[in-house]
């Protein structure tokens, strides 16, 4: 092995005579291995550079770079997508989003239980559940009017596939972890909710919908 302080000289006889010549002499072993890359002195040469010792400085340059790229991990972006039901902002992270389209009719489901299920809808041929957030309690001092921009999502739960109209979207945005803070106890004392986490945008207050718990109400039928 050898030490920072040696240099390591390595004779390039490859680039003088031997494939990648500059001049017009060849290398008279050229015939019998073909290519540099078989003689051995191209290999042992290879090797000789492979087997240098790591500079001082090129460790402390890749270490600040693993220092900061673990420090960035700490503080991930959650891109969700933010829209609102009624006069309340919730969010979603975008992974779970199939899709966004336009609202279609909703048809109620006879002998429905579930109040966290409003209906079934058509989405490009397919019927598929749609849900309603009407149950959750978040408190919004920002009452919004009712626009025309309503929406429904298509959103992909571990039980399955479902829709939901929501009636303004926002659009897809990338909030830092810092940013997010627990709900409120009012909040979490209801076990009817599943929005555990919340955090500001836009000068709104925004739930973050938790999609376990939001599978669970569904399949609670």
């Amino acid at each position: 092995m050898k030490t920072q302080s040696q240099v390591i000289n390595v004779s390039d006889c490859w680039n003088r005579i031997g494939v990648w010549r500059k001049g017009q002499d060849i290398c008279p072993e050229l015939s019998n291995v073909a290519h540099c890359r078989n003689c051995q002195v191209y290999i042992e040469a290879g090797l000789t550079l492979l087997d240098r010792e790591i500079s001082d400085e090129y460790i402390e340059e890749n270490s600040v770079k693993y220092k900061e790229a673990k420090s960035q991990d700490v503080d991930t972006d959650v891109s969700c997508i933010v829209f609102r039901s009624g006069t309340e902002w919730y969010a979603i992270s975008s992974k779970f989003l199939n899709e966004i389209c336009e609202v279609g009719d909703i048809h109620s489901i006879p002998h429905n239980r579930n109040p966290l299920i409003s209906g079934m809808v058509n989405i490009r041929g397919e019927i598929e559940i749609c849900l309603a957030f009407h149950e959750i309690n978040i408190q919004n001092l920002h009452k919004l009017e009712q626009t025309s921009n309503a929406r429904m999502l298509v959103i992909n739960l571990d039980s399955g596939k479902y829709v939901y109209r929501a009636d303004e979207v926002m659009g897809i945005f990338k909030i830092s972890q810092n940013h997010l803070r627990q709900t409120p106890s009012s909040i979490s004392a209801d076990k009817s909710h599943f929005v555990t986490m919340i955090f500001d945008y836009n000068e709104q207050t925004v739930g973050l919908i938790d999609p376990c718990l939001m599978d669970s109400r569904v399949r609670d039928v």
